[in-house]
């Protein structure tokens, strides 16, 4: 086949591919692109085809770039990127809020936070779309850098003059044990009381986990986790089908707390010596110039954690 009877490579195989290179594998790039993996596969081998070279080494453990791959990602990033930033000018000259919002977020924030902020987007602007990436906080600070994303949603990042930082929300992290702890309906415990007890830990690899590490070893207490998971989700159901206690942000716990006597609340928040906070920050370029749609996302995500913060302050009181 020559060069004029070669059919033209499509944007959609590029997406796939760019998918299976940044997700290291096939069943990854799967889940972010909501398609099946024999769909994948015959997006890439049609794109091998079209392209006439092989782009993948195929092994047991997994896929690598072959040469002709990593030539390709290269570019396709690049195409990827124009192509994105071009159809955002066009829409933008069109009446109204519409164009794409690339997120990235942390876990909790996503499951927690982020929802109410999202079906208020679609109500309001239907022609916004939004595209959320759950991350690590410090995976989605390097997709940022690598514009891969408009805007970051995390957990106390790391200083970087590079970046505007606003915090939108301060929330505790409270220490929570089930119905059937000893500690279940108590209000607050000393630190010495937390020697031996079972817990379900935070990974330290993300911010919050190392916050609480950080937290425990102030309070000169030292615990040996049972299970260690980065999901906020798993640790609260653990304890509470008694796995063990564990420290959870707020936000985690709120629809799940027994306040002051409530019967059907499944878990039980104690107060454990100074108050533990966590910060929960929009992260962008210092010189981002947002699109319309971005800046309608920014006040809506403002709007919520105001509202978040308020009924927050009205439970306490």
């Amino acid at each position: 086949m020559n060069y004029k009877e070669r059919p033209s490579v499509e944007l959609h195989q590029l997406n796939c591919f760019l998918a299976v290179v940044e997700e290291g594998g096939f069943n990854r790039a799967t889940s972010r692109l909501h398609i099946s993996q024999p769909a994948l596969s015959y997006q890439i081998k049609q794109l091998e085809q079209e392209l006439g070279a092989s782009l993948f080494h195929r092994r047991p453990g997994g896929v690598s770039t072959t040469e002709a791959g990593r030539v390709l990602f290269q570019h396709t990033r690049k195409v990827l990127e124009a192509v994105r930033q071009a159809r955002n000018a066009v829409e933008q000259l069109a009446d109204g809020v519409v164009g794409e919002i690339r997120i990235g977020t942390a876990n909790s924030v996503g499951i927690y936070f982020l929802p109410r902020v999202l079906w208020s987007m679609r109500e309001k602007y239907p022609g916004a779309r939004p595209t959320v990436l759950y991350r690590h906080s410090n995976e989605i600070l390097e997709l940022l850098g690598s514009n891969r994303l408009d805007l970051a949603l995390v957990a106390n990042p790391r200083a970087d003059r590079r970046l505007r930082q606003e915090v939108l929300i301060e929330e505790h992290i409270s220490l929570v044990c089930g119905r059937s702890h000893p500690f279940f309906g108590k209000k607050v415990v000393r630190p010495d009381e937390l020697g031996g007890l079972q817990f379900i830990s935070l990974s330290t690899k993300s911010p919050t986990g190392q916050l609480i590490r950080e937290y425990l070893a102030g309070l000169e207490v030292s615990v040996e986790p049972v299970i260690s998971t980065d999901n906020v989700e798993t640790v609260k159901k653990m304890v509470e089908v008694g796995l063990g206690v564990a420290f959870l942000p707020d936000m985690v716990t709120s629809g799940d707390v027994a306040c002051d006597g409530e019967p059907k609340g499944r878990l039980c928040r104690i107060s454990v010596g100074p108050p533990l906070v966590r910060r929960i920050v929009l992260v962008t370029w210092e010189n981002f110039e947002m699109s319309r749609a971005t800046e309608a996302f920014v006040q809506e995500l403002r709007k919520h954690a105001s509202a978040w913060r308020g009924c927050v302050e009205i439970k306490c009181a």
